[in-house]
């Protein structure tokens, strides 16, 4: 497993906007996914990631994004499952 398939599959079950939920294509957070898999090589805490996470949602989604106090939390799932695989 990779960092983009962790990541993928934390952001997947969240689904920041309810994206799939209402059956939208799997692939719909992917490019927003390879912005957070860049952003673990430079920051060096959940903070920062999290603080990535909501920069990066809100820049595509705007308005629609409106979970951003949960970014905090999925930081921490996502660098809880990286360390868990070895992966960081």
């Amino acid at each position: 497993m990779n960092l983009f398939t962790v990541v993928k599959e934390i952001i997947d079950n969240w689904d920041p906007i309810g994206l799939l939920a209402i059956h939208c294509p799997d692939d719909e957070y992917e490019s927003e996914i390879r912005e957070i898999v860049t952003a673990l090589s430079y920051t060096t805490n959940a903070e920062e990631l999290a603080s990535k996470i909501n920069n990066i949602l809100y820049q595509a989604f705007e308005e629609d994004f409106k979970k951003s106090n949960d970014c905090n939390v999925i930081a921490h799932e996502i660098l809880r499952a990286l360390h868990e695989r070895g992966l960081r």
